[in-house]
């Protein structure tokens, strides 16, 4: 190998400077690039929004794109002529932020956009301005179906025929059933009063006893005359029997002797006829057969008297022992009226004598009232034929129920209602003058039943809306009866479904949609479907 030998202590010269060689100048076109990028963000930001505006009109959706951090711009997404999605990538590298983002169609297609970010990155299809976060800012319209209008959210229910019944309260003060001011029915001394005022007394009870001697000395003479009348049609019944047995052998014998005669008659007449008897014996035989006859018919005279006798003079001897009866049943029932007694059970609410008074007969005694109690109302006459008697009601004073039943239901209205009496049915029942409420159910209407806030009024008509396939219809009704929430109507269908609470400006024929309906929407179209994208709203 050869080797350069280079002379001992020369040195290497620096190269000699180059001829007219300019200097570095400053790169000013780096730093005008992320200008640049700012500027055109910036506008296309403003055109985002405008477009993002006339598509909520027009039903469109527009996808934003992202925008990001070291200030590269964003492709966007396309705009769709029924709500298909268009989509712009950047060329190069993705941005910091990277979202995607999403559009809302008006057909419910959804146009999305992946935002990337590069110096120099270009987008496809209608740009949209991305935010700083890389986020989209372009927006849909609302839901509407299939671009045709709003749809409304509403509340149905599916009405049924049915009897709407209401709850009637009617004030009643409780009241005994009978009251009664008991007199004495015979005169008399007050010898003892068995019972004060404020005691329970039973049917028949002795509440005060009068004492009258004269009325002890009228049912011994009765007594007297009864069995003296009883003595003489004792007597005359069996002297009639007697003579009526006499009288009827009288005429056995007569209607035996007649025929004994008769038959010696006819004997003799056949041996008149051949000449074995004489004339004058024939004679004689007639004349017995007359006698005998006439004996018959006094014996028979006889029998019939005595049969009258045995009817009319037994008949007024019975007579007389009838009012013999009668007169000492009176004597005894004016001594027996001493005793002054309650004629039903209840309680004695007042004494008008005391003892050793003198009282004459239908003179005053005592007051009573029974132990049933009952309440007096006055129902209105358009319910009164559906309280019978019979039916059940109920008194209610504070938290205790009494129940009742209609004893009583004039029929007749008296100033537009009719008068009702009905009595408790337990053995314990409030105190008399206790007020409280009558309740009963009482019928208002037969009809289709509707909530009442589903009926609308205009001028004289009403009306309400139904749900026919997807859209309301407004249908005039007539309103029967209402109580309380319900109302009964004519004019609809059962198993109409009604919307229970119409939106102000509801029209005839407008979309609507109820929770249930929109539920099954959302389960046939399947997760995602006219809903935010994954991961949230924007």
């Amino acid at each position: 190998m050869d080797q350069v030998t280079r002379p001992v202590g020369t040195q290497e010269s620096p190269p000699a400077p180059t001829p007219n060689k300019k200097r570095r100048a400053f790169p000013w076109g780096w730093l005008l690039v992320p200008l640049l990028l700012g500027g055109v963000g910036y506008v296309g930001y403003r055109l985002g929004q405008d477009d993002a505006s006339s598509a909520a009109t027009a039903g469109g959706g527009f996808g934003g794109a992202g925008f990001g951090n070291s200030g590269s711009a964003a492709g966007g997404a396309g705009q769709g002529s029924s709500g298909q999605a268009g989509s712009g990538r950047g060329t190069q590298g993705r941005t910091a932020s990277g979202q995607a983002a999403t559009g809302q169609a008006a057909g419910g297609q959804a146009g999305t956009g992946s935002a990337a970010g590069s110096r120099t990155g270009a987008a496809s299809g209608a740009a949209g301005a991305g935010t700083r976060s890389g986020r989209s800012s372009a927006g849909g319209a609302g839901q509407t179906s299939g671009g045709s209008g709003v749809t409304t959210p509403v509340q149905a229910t599916t009405v049924q025929q049915g009897t709407l019944r209401t709850e009637r309260r009617l004030t009643g003060t409780v009241a005994a059933a009978q009251e009664t001011t008991v007199s004495a029915r015979t005169s008399g001394t007050v010898s003892r009063i068995a019972a004060d005022v404020g005691s329970s007394v039973s049917a028949g009870q002795t509440v005060l006893a009068l004492s009258n001697s004269d009325l002890n000395t009228s049912v011994e003479s009765a007594r007297n005359a009864l069995e003296t009348a009883q003595v003489q049609l004792r007597s005359q019944t069996n002297s009639v029997q007697s003579q009526r047995a006499q009288l009827q052998q009288q005429v056995s014998a007569a209607q035996t002797t007649l025929a004994n005669a008769q038959q010696s008659l006819a004997a003799l007449q056949k041996l008149a006829a051949i000449g074995a008897t004489s004339r004058t014996e024939l004679n004689n035989q007639n004349a017995q057969v007359q006698a005998a006859r006439t004996t018959l018919t006094t014996a028979q005279a006889n029998l019939a008297e005595n049969t009258r006798a045995q009817t009319e003079g037994l008949a007024e001897a019975r007579l007389a022992v009838q009012r013999a009866q009668i007169a000492l049943n009176q004597a005894q029932a004016a001594a027996d009226a001493v005793r002054v007694t309650a004629p039903f059970a209840g309680q004695v609410t007042g004494l008008n004598v005391s003892e050793g008074q003198y009282l004459t007969a239908n003179s005053p005694a005592f007051t009573l009232v029974s132990s049933q109690r009952q309440v007096a109302v006055n129902v209105p006459a358009t319910e009164a034929g559906t309280l019978p008697v019979g039916a059940a009601l109920t008194f209610v004073v504070g938290q205790q129920k009494y129940p009742l039943k209609v004893a009583q239901n004039a029929a007749a209205p008296t100033g537009g209602s009719v008068p009702i009496v009905a009595r408790f049915t337990e053995a314990s029942p409030p105190a008399l003058g206790t007020v409280g409420s009558v309740v009963y159910s009482a019928k208002v209407a037969s009809g289709v039943l509707v909530p009442s806030t589903a009926l609308q009024a205009d001028n004289d008509q009403t009306y309400l809306f139904t749900i026919e396939n997807g859209q309301a219809q407004q249908q005039e009704v007539n309103v029967l009866g209402q109580a309380g929430t319900q109302s009964a109507v004519s004019g609809i269908d059962a198993g109409s479904e009604v919307i229970t609470q119409p939106p102000t400006g509801l029209l005839d024929g407008a979309s609507v949609t109820t929770a249930s309906s929109s539920r099954q929407r959302g389960s046939a179209a399947g997760p995602g479907a006219g809903g935010p994208p994954p991961g949230g709203m924007p």
